[in-house]
């Protein structure tokens, strides 16, 4: 749950001499240590300096160009790889044993694999969450981590709340599992294969629901087949490849098209159905959905 010390360490000689030098060039706050190894920082100044660093993107670019403590080049790389920061406010919804997980639940939800710098979070948060936290998340050679700051919100959240973040943590899973990685440029395949067991998640989920509903085995499997063959050589083959939450009349359509006489709307009406009351999707995307396989 936490960076190797020898990560750590290497976060700490990037991250000191940045917020020394925007602290020289900005002005921020009036002493700042010659050597935060060896005197602390106040973390009020050293927030309010973070503050100014990520509000002025120039300056991290000001600060590799200038390279004041004569870094190495791949330690310049990777300062330079924080400008895919993610700055927002999160919930802290699980700590697990490879990492904490970040919930940005403020539109589409996305879900965050932390890890530590030198003490693990659950050490800085606490054991009792969810929490609600605002920080900022770094990528770290092919790893997520925080600018070293973060605060906790002094809020609670009761039973309806707890429900929500829930849900989106489920979405944020099945439409493309916990982002453990910041890289903007990750390969087609990496997003194919998040996506693939996103809805593998679905499926068995829609497996479960079958069973329940009832039906004799070999039904469940025609239906449970019909909806893993549109996820898997339809929605996950297209470009970008789609998750079977993002469903929509024209994908099924083409789908149902392609099948032709070996179509199966009922298969599809009971996935429609599936989908509806476990809150995957939403009512306008069930009642479009529903009427076109009515009027197919």
């Amino acid at each position: 749950m936490i960076l190797s010390a020898t990560d750590s360490k290497r976060f700490y000689q990037i991250w000191w001499p940045l917020l020394k030098y925007v602290n020289i060039r900005q002005n921020v706050v009036e002493h700042f240590p010659e050597d935060p190894f060896v005197v602390n920082v106040d973390i009020k100044d050293a927030t309010k300096i973070r503050n100014v660093l990520w509000n002025s993107p120039s300056l991290l670019d000001d600060f590799i160009s200038a390279n004041p403590t004569r870094l190495m080049e791949k330690d310049l790389e990777l300062a330079a790889s924080w400008k895919q920061r993610f700055s927002s406010q999160y919930v802290i919804l699980r700590h697990l044993k490879k990492h904490s997980i970040f919930l940005r639940y403020d539109g589409q939800p996305v879900a965050f694999g932390v890890l530590g710098i030198i003490s693990p979070l659950h050490d800085l948060v606490g054991h009792s969450l969810p929490v609600m936290v605002d920080a900022v998340l770094l990528p770290f050679e092919g790893k997520i981590i925080y600018d070293s700051l973060i605060f906790p919100r002094p809020v609670s959240f009761g039973p309806g709340l707890r429900n929500q973040f829930n849900h989106a943590y489920r979405k944020a899973q099945e439409l493309c599992g916990v982002k453990t990685s910041l890289n903007s440029e990750d390969s087609i395949n990496e997003r194919m294969d998040a996506i693939a067991q996103g809805n593998q998640k679905i499926l068995l989920a829609f497996r479960k629901d079958l069973a329940a509903s009832g039906l004799g085995g070999r039904k469940q499997e025609e239906h449970y087949t019909a909806v893993e063959s549109f996820a898997n050589t339809y929605l996950l083959q297209s470009n970008p490849p789609r998750s079977l939450l993002n469903i929509q009349v024209g994908y099924l359509d083409n789908f149902l098209h392609q099948q032709g006489k070996n179509a199966n709307r009922v298969s599809f009406k009971r996935l429609v159905r599936f989908l509806h009351t476990s809150a995957r999707i939403d009512w306008d995307t069930v009642k479009s959905l529903e009427s076109f396989l009515k009027n197919l």
